[in-house]
């Protein structure tokens, strides 16, 4: 957000005290607490926000000095779900054998989500997913994506996963997934304490693609909790937010203008990519205010995003601010408002 306060800075100051366009900021500081104030604000001002597009500079370049501009991203439902049973701890020396134990029975059912190949289980999962349009395809192709690269330095395991049949790009940008962050329950602590739990919880989420409903989604997951919970165990789905995935018109006329101010600072061919993660923002624009978003963006992959020591590139930020510039300069000359 600070590269588009200084490039508004700085473009009054070569155009004596004016810019080429017309600008509206919205800045929000929520976006690892769910987001939700932007998005009711976003539903409730759709008019005081028209606009003939949005900028939002939360993606990256897919490679240092090559302009990537992002025209996909995935949907994200966050969830809880909580395994009840007994009504309190129990003693395993008493009660083991006999009574429910909640932690395994979540194990269990999480387990009956996905199969060994990765594929997710739910019904209707699959049943909206749309293929990259060869145009993106073919973008991808160009990539210089190396999956030992991606291997070794950006996920550190011994094996990548995933379903069969697709690449590496396709299943981390246009793919849905189901992740498990995390289960909690029972005695963890040093030491031993022979229980049987009362409760746990698991935090869960779905990435979703273009064309996927979210609210179908969680109603067909729903009821497989319901149908696959083991024997003794309580279930229950707290949904902690839902957005749609996004995916831009590559022809859409700020699209092509925002590509080749990108190709024009850089001096390479601008390439499309899609980004795995959401941004919910975008899907309320494109809802409530009916405008497209140029997602530009100057971070790298090896930025280290959630994780310790997250960094960002110096002289990326001044590139930003120089091509942003020069973005809202060629939307002030050529952009024709959308009707």
């Amino acid at each position: 957000m600070y590269m588009h306060t200084k490039t508004a800075e700085a473009l009054r100051v070569m155009h004596d005290g004016k810019l080429p366009i017309n600008l509206i900021f919205l800045i929000e500081g929520e976006d690892e607490t769910r987001g939700t104030s932007i998005s009711k604000f976003v539903t409730e001002n759709a008019v005081k926000l028209k606009a003939d597009m949005a900028l939002v500079s939360n993606t990256q370049l897919y490679a240092l000095s090559l302009p990537t501009l992002c025209i996909g991203l995935r949907g994200l439902v966050d969830m809880e779900l909580e395994a009840v049973s007994p009504d309190r701890d129990l003693h395993s020396g008493l009660s083991g054998g006999a009574a429910p134990n909640p932690i395994s029975g979540l194990m269990e059912l999480l387990c009956k989500c996905k199969d060994v190949t990765s594929s997710i289980r739910i019904p209707c999962m699959y049943d909206d997913v749309a293929a990259p349009a060869p145009v993106e395809r073919e973008s991808w192709k160009g990539l210089p994506f190396n999956a030992e690269e991606f291997l070794r330095e950006e996920v550190g395991a011994s094996e990548l996963i995933g379903e069969a049949g697709y690449s590496v790009l396709e299943r981390v940008w246009a793919r849905p997934t189901m992740e498990i962050h995390g289960i909690a329950g029972g005695f963890t602590d040093a030491g031993s304490k022979t229980v049987i739990p009362s409760r746990a919880v698991a935090k869960i989420s779905f990435r979703l693609v273009p064309n996927q409903n979210p609210q179908r989604i969680l109603k067909s997951f729903g009821n497989f909790l319901q149908y696959n919970a083991p024997i003794g165990i309580g279930i229950q789905l707290r949904v902690l937010s839902a957005a749609p995935a996004v995916l831009v018109d590559p022809n859409h006329p700020a699209i092509r203008i925002a590509a080749q101010a990108f190709s024009d600072v850089f001096g390479e061919p601008t390439v499309l990519t899609r980004n795995g993660c959401s941004i919910p923002v975008v899907g309320d624009f494109a809802t409530h205010v009916g405008i497209p978003t140029v997602l530009m963006g100057f971070g790298l992959r090896d930025d280290g995003l959630h994780s310790p020591n997250e960094k960002y590139r110096l002289e990326n930020y001044y590139t930003g601010i120089m091509t942003i510039a020069h973005l809202f300069e060629q939307l002030g000359e050529q952009y024709c408002p959308m009707a």
